[in-house]
């Protein structure tokens, strides 16, 4: 009988103990205090850049050796005319060249102005986009046009030289005066959507 006493006496006491350990789960929301937010990094490692909402266009590789296309990355900058693009003009940060991505935009170009006027952007550039040729040249264009139409708003682009119009390779080669868009690029954007899985054989 006392042993049997005993039994219960200690079931109870390690379930009380084991109550006693549990964590609660919180009812709402709360802050962590400061001096507790590192234990929810899982290593010492750095995390990923600020994702902002604005995007630029960087020009993706190609893997299969055919037409490289532009990818979308993200940026934390106000979408304004000048500051994306200054950000664009910029190039691809450490992690993104780690990826592959480039820009074709030659290194020192810089941003002259722009000027919105209704759905057109007006972009002046310096003249270092003059020393490109071919794909190079249409990537480039391609990358100004897309980041461009992503400031609200602005539907087209009119890309300028120190001030003077230009004519600008499409995607099929052909040149265009006059305001652009991004249907003069069609299929030089990488896909969003994931690949669709093969047909079974």
């Amino acid at each position: 009988m006392m042993r049997r006493t005993f039994a219960v006496v200690g079931a109870v006491v390690a379930l009380v103990a084991g109550v006693g350990c549990t964590i609660a789960p919180d009812s709402a929301p709360r802050d962590v205090p400061p001096e507790e937010r590192a234990l929810l990094v899982a290593d010492g490692s750095e995390g990923a850049e600020t994702a902002g909402e604005a995007r630029i266009y960087l020009v993706a590789p190609s893997d299969d050796g055919g037409s490289r296309l532009l990818r979308s990355v993200q940026r934390d900058v106000a979408p304004q005319p000048a500051a994306l693009l200054e950000v664009l003009f910029a190039g691809p940060n450490q992690s993104e060249l780690d990826s592959r991505l480039r820009t074709e935009i030659p290194s020192g170009t810089r941003l002259l102005g722009t000027r919105a006027t209704g759905e057109t952007l007006f972009v002046d550039v310096s003249d270092e986009i003059l020393e490109l040729t071919g794909e190079a040249l249409t990537l480039a264009v391609a990358q100004i046009v897309f980041t461009a139409v992503e400031i609200p708003g602005i539907q087209t682009v009119r890309l300028r030289v120190e001030g003077d119009d230009q004519s600008w390779p499409r995607s099929d080669g052909q040149p265009r005066s006059g305001s652009l868009r991004v249907f003069d690029y069609p299929g030089l954007v990488e896909s969003s959507q994931p690949a669709y899985p093969g047909v079974p054989a």
